[in-house]
């Protein structure tokens, strides 16, 4: 009901973009839209199937949810004034990749898996500079989602956070305390909903003498409740440390390859420049060449008619004058 609310209702109102976007390069890791009206109508529904709203709201539990989600999809889609559906748009078009072997038919090739696909179903990631599939970009985890920074899981609770908190406080929002707390402040409540739930709901069975088990009743799911949160708290406090962890050799990963991207890119450099005075040596060896084919030549043309002449000279007789006759 939420994808239909979102279809039949949003759209036409123009409360979402009149496209549909599947391309994970261009999407909101959380859109509030469709995540928040299926999360009221789950547990609306849940709540209601408990029978803490009555029997009759728990024989049509599932009518509630229906209910929920349909009217929860438009009412977030106005708040947010559709601002959660696109995060960027298309940036480059056919003309972009032509030397990345392209394909007839509009067809692009995937420069991480190397598979032709269409290129409606392709994105441009300027991590790796060219074209890449929706399911290469789910699964990478270098790039860090360069593409949308500000559309990321991380981000979209940091703008949260700096709405509600005050000033002060915003430098510890991306510190593992932070982090920490954040979890925490999800885990439990929802640890105390749904023991919360089992409570009554086990409460309920009980039609007659319920007063007289409700204190053992509610010391034993409390110890449980208890047990669980310690057990969240240090399974969240592992999870902050594993994560910062990550983030961490990633980072370093990162700069050794920038590093090597760097010696690489002065390795080109220094081989072009050989290169450039390899070819000027050669150009001035061959210039040195005809200068001095050029000299020699110019040398050896009066040497060649002196040396004709002597020849000349030494082969025929001199012409002596003849004497007059008396």
């Amino acid at each position: 009901m939420t994808v239909v609310a979102d279809l039949v209702i949003n759209k036409p109102l123009g409360l979402s973009p009149k496209g549909i976007e599947f391309k994970r390069a261009h999407l909101y890791d959380i859109n509030p839209v469709g995540v928040g009206a299926m999360g009221i109508a789950s547990l609306l529904s849940v709540v209601a199937y408990l029978g803490a709203f009555g029997e009759l709201a728990q024989a049509f539990s599932a009518l509630i949810a229906l209910v929920a989600a349909m009217v929860c999809a438009p009412l977030i889609a106005w708040i947010t004034k559709g601002k959660y559906y696109i995060a960027r748009t298309s940036e480059w078009s056919d003309e972009s990749y032509l030397g990345n072997k392209l394909q007839p038919a509009r067809e692009r090739i995937c420069v991480i898996c190397e598979r032709a696909y269409e290129g409606e179903d392709m994105a441009h990631c300027p991590a790796y500079q060219g074209p890449i599939c929706s399911l290469c970009c789910t699964l990478d985890a270098r790039c860090d989602d360069l593409c949308k920074p500000q559309a990321k899981l991380s981000s979209q609770w940091a703008a949260i956070l700096q709405r509600v908190l005050p000033q002060r406080m915003w430098p510890y929002i991306h510190s593992g305390l932070g982090h920490y707390l954040l979890l925490m402040a999800i885990v439990a409540p929802l640890l105390a909903v749904f023991f919360g739930l089992l409570y009554r709901q086990q409460f309920s069975l009980f039609a007659e003498g319920a007063d007289n088990f409700a204190m053992e009743l509610q010391s034993g799911y409390l110890k449980a409740f208890l047990a669980l949160l310690l057990i969240a708290g240090i399974v969240c406090w592992w999870l902050v440390l594993a994560h910062k962890s990550r983030k961490v050799a990633q980072e370093e990963s990162n700069r050794q390859t920038e590093a090597l991207m760097r010696e690489i890119e002065s390795h080109k450099i220094t081989d072009q420049q050989l290169q450039e005075a390899k070819e000027l040596a050669e150009s001035a060896n061959l210039a040195k060449s005809r200068y001095i084919s050029a000299i020699s030549h110019e040398l050896r043309t009066p040497l060649n008619s002196i040396w004709a002449m002597r020849n000349c000279s030494m082969k025929m007789p001199p012409c002596l004058p003849k004497r007059a006759k008396p």
